[in-house]
Parts: structure tokens; C-alpha cells; sequence
């Protein structure tokens, strides 16, 4: 008799541990597991994807059609570096620097040598060496700006600079405000900036050569009244209306 009640309890044992099995299962299976994803999301969610791309995709188009950009561009003027011309001491400076002058006026004099003045109306802009230092005839001893007049210069390559016409909107962005400003084309070069400044091309007749794409000034005046006299050389950024 005890050999059987022993047996029954060793039969019921494990229907007592699937019970708990299961509610174990129930209690730690995520909620999430039971969810399905319904067609119509997936489709909502690729629907979304792809306007967002098509969106993204004409934006660019829209600006590469409409716009040209660059950041290769500078606040920019007529800089005239003037040089002793004769070599000795310097006797005397008539000017300081920030200083603005007239064309024709006196700015210092060299030992032996005839007075400098200056060739524009425009501020000085830098003062290199001090009364009785001895010069040479090729040294710089003043720079002069022609302040009067101010403008962006903006380096165009040459597979876009025929998209560029004299009067276009500009947007300028100049990085020493950081904001941006109403430009206009005022006037686009004829040559590259290679050819404007005398440096050596990638030219040869050596029999080899490598291809540089050139790059055309163009030139921007600011529409708004902007003091631009004491950033000269500092940085913009123009994207230009070009349709």
C-alpha cells in the first residue's frame, strides 16, 4: 500500500512542474513577441522613405539648376605695395597705418631719393619698416587700399564661369560677420586667375601634362552698406542666382 502512494506521488510531481512551466512563460514571454507588423505600416514606412529621398534628391537638383555656390571667395580690393625705389635710409614716414590718404599725397622719404607718395585715394593699410631704418629699392615700405572701393572676389572654374553674367543676385556670406548679405555680379574676368597673377601653368612641352581645372575671377559688389575696410582678405562664401 505505501509502495503504491509513493508512485502516485512521483507520477503527479511533474504535471505540477509544466503548471509552472507554463506560467513561467506567460509571465516573461515579451508582449511584443505576439505583435505582427501590419502590411500597411510596412507600406506607410516605405511610402515616407521614399518621398523623403525624392525630396532630399530635388533640393540639390533644384539648387544645382538655379544656383551656383562656392567658398572659394575673399573680401577683396586694389592693394598697391609701394616700394622705396632707392636704396638708403629711411629719413622720414608723413603717415601712420589705418591712416587715409589721397592720391598724390606725400608718405615718407628715402636718403637720396625722391619723395613717395601715394598713387590712390585709399587708407594704409600696413607700415613695414620705422623712420631710419636703412631700405633697399626693392623693399615694400608701405601698403595702400583702395578702401573706396570694396568688393568680393570670387574664383569660378572655368566648366561654370559661363553660367556667370554680369547683374545675378548673390547671397554672400562673409565668415568675419557671420551672416549673410545682398551681392550682385558686377563684373566677370576674361582670363584666369593664373594668367592674372603671372604664375607658371601646368603647361609643358616636355611631352607631359597634367590638366588643372582653371579658375575666373568674378567679382561681387555687396548691395547693402557693409564695412568691409578692415576685413580685406578674410573669407565669404556666395551662391549665386544663376536662372
Amino acid at each position: 500500500m505505501a509502495s503504491s502512494i509513493t508512485t502516485n506521488q512521483k507520477t503527479e510531481q511533474p504535471a505540477a512542474d509544466n503548471h509552472e512551466s507554463g506560467e513561467y512563460e506567460k509571465e516573461f514571454t515579451p508582449k511584443t513577441a505576439k505583435r505582427k507588423i501590419s502590411r500597411s505600416t510596412v507600406i506607410t514606412a516605405l511610402i515616407v522613405i521614399v518621398l523623403i529621398g525624392a525630396g532630399v534628391a530635388g533640393y540639390f537638383i533644384y539648387q544645382g539648376t538655379f544656383y551656383y555656390q562656392t567658398n572659394n571667395a575673399k573680401v577683396d580690393t586694389v592693394i598697391h605695395q609701394i616700394s622705396a625705389n632707392t636704396t638708403g635710409q629711411l629719413l622720414r614716414l608723413y603717415v601712420a597705418q589705418g591712416e587715409a590718404v589721397a592720391a598724390g599725397q606725400v608718405l615718407a622719404q628715402v636718403q637720396k631719393g625722391p619723395l613717395i607718395r601715394s598713387p590712390i585715394d585709399g587708407t594704409v593699410t600696413n607700415v613695414m619698416p620705422q623712420a631710419g631704418d636703412y631700405v633697399s629699392a626693392a623693399d615694400v615700405i608701405l601698403v595702400v587700399a583702395k578702401t573706396s572701393d570694396m568688393y568680393i572676389t570670387a574664383n569660378v572654374e572655368e566648366t561654370n564661369i559661363l553660367k556667370i553674367k554680369v547683374g545675378q543676385p548673390v547671397a554672400v556670406y562673409l565668415d568675419a560677420y557671420g551672416r549673410n548679405f545682398d551681392g550682385y555680379v558686377a563684373e566677370v574676368a576674361s582670363v584666369t586667375s593664373t594668367k592674372l597673377s603671372g604664375t607658371v601653368s601646368s603647361f609643358t612641352t616636355s611631352g607631359t601634362y597634367t590638366k588643372v581645372t582653371q579658375l575666373i575671377p568674378v567679382k561681387i559688389k555687396l548691395a547693402d552698406n557693409v564695412d568691409l575696410t578692415n576685413i580685406i582678405g578674410t573669407n565669404a562664401t556666395v551662391k549665386i542666382r544663376i536662372k
